[in-house]
């Protein structure tokens, strides 16, 4: 939903809350709120309730339709190569998980998860991860971003152009209890 459905539903809740309220004070006995919507719906001022009758309608059909409709999400691909053939693709998903899976079996890495980037020049990948104490920062980043870049070209034929790495927390390892 974008921000201006989103403002038309925060509207038209407030205005049907409004009404709501208005119409359970008229019928717990409170004739204030009588006086007010017989002034504001008098038949005989047209020019007031139509107008304002077709923008609640019209507001509401398009809340109705942005409830129903899901824009289809197009998959991302990236074409690998094209011949006489046809094309090789592969999508984004799975060169996410390939670099997920790449990063997570460094040593010393507990926690990985990474964003592909479309660069003017190439592919660029952003790895943010979590590691042991007992690792060198720096050499451990290095070590993901070689390792990301050979795996992505031997298995894909990708050549990455820019890996960032993010070291997001160093936590210790967690030791796992033996069940017996």
């Amino acid at each position: 939903m974008n921000a201006f459905d989103r403002f038309l539903l925060a509207l038209y809740s407030l205005f049907i809350t409004v009404l709501a309220c208005l119409f359970s004070a008229v019928m717990l006995g409170w004739p204030a709120p009588l006086f007010f919507l017989r002034d504001l719906f008098y038949p005989g001022r047209p020019e007031v309730f139509w107008p304002l009758m077709v923008i609640v309608i019209l507001v509401g059909i398009r809340l109705f339709w942005t409830s129903l409709y899901k824009p289809q999400k197009k998959q991302q691909h990236v074409v690998l190569s094209e011949n006489a053939l046809g094309q090789v693709n592969v999508s984004m998903i799975a060169i996410h998980d390939l670099v997920d899976k790449v990063v997570s079996r460094v040593q010393g890495v507990r926690e990985v998860s990474s964003q592909l980037v479309t660069l003017p020049d190439g592919v660029g990948v952003k790895i943010q991860a979590s590691v042991t104490p007992d690792v060198n920062v720096p050499t451990v980043s290095s070590e993901i971003q070689n390792l990301v870049k050979d795996k992505l070209l031997d298995i894909t034929g990708l050549l990455v152009n820019n890996v960032e790495v993010h070291v997001d927390s160093i936590t210790p390892t967690v030791k796992k209890q033996r069940v017996e």
